[in-house]
């Protein structure tokens, strides 16, 4: 029986990647905010690839957790949960910050993400899963304007942190991943010289089919990126 991976904000960027690379060998619950690029997706995924979809903002409460029941249901499992949704939406100083987007950028990266995982784990517990949390290589190297999204991902790290601690009794893995740069949709303005998405999904493959072990983390960043240190 294939395993059955859950991503979240699966219709662009690296999400979208994760999906066309997973369904050759995986089935796949997928959701993500447009009904357009999620029919997109779906046409560009493997034909022996069992998927159950559904668009919705990852921030509502009951939409996120009737998703991850109705995935269940219509898969019958859940082995793998990768949370990808996420965004930074508004840059300011520090001392510029509103307070209402500070509260959004946690509720979009890290409360949605957390619900995720509780939505999910007494599944991946049946399963001795693994959860992906995407965070973000400012959670290593914080760089100006970018406060309300660093404190967010910073948040979101450690509360995984010790979830891969208190998770390890119960069989789950759980891996972070610290991507830099990515030329995604995510950004603005294209920079070509940051990751391809598919060279950092190929990297949480990699993670997904390690046999032995669990990796815990992976940080992997363009070569024209400057903040190593």
């Amino acid at each position: 029986m294939r395993k059955v991976v859950v991503i979240t904000g699966a219709t662009d960027g690296l999400g979208k990647e994760l999906a066309i690379l997973l369904s050759s060998n995986y089935d796949l619950a997928l959701c993500g905010r447009s009904n357009e690029k999620m029919q997109n997706l779906l046409s560009l995924l493997d034909e022996t690839c069992t998927v159950y979809s559904e668009c919705f903002d990852i921030t509502d409460t009951e939409k996120r957790s009737y998703f991850c029941q109705n995935a269940q249901k219509n898969l019958g499992r859940i082995d793998i949960l990768i949370n990808n949704a996420g965004a930074n939406t508004k840059k300011d100083k520090v001392t510029d910050i509103q307070l209402d987007d500070l509260r959004y950028m946690f509720e979009l990266n890290c409360v949605s993400a957390l619900a995720m995982i509780q939505n999910c784990y007494p599944a991946l517990c049946r399963q001795k899963g693994l959860v992906v949390n995407i965070l973000s290589s400012c959670c290593l190297f914080n760089n100006p304007l970018t406060g309300s999204y660093s404190a967010s991902k910073d948040a979101m790290e450690g509360l995984s942190k010790i979830l891969l601690k208190e998770a390890k009794q119960d069989g789950v893995g759980v891996c972070n991943v610290y991507p830099g740069g990515i030329d995604t949709n995510f950004r603005a303005v294209a920079n070509h010289t940051y990751l391809r998405p598919k060279t950092v999904a190929k990297m949480i493959l990699a993670c997904i089919e390690n046999e032995e072990g669990c990796v815990h983390d992976i940080v992997i960043r363009p070569d024209s990126e400057m903040n190593i240190c």
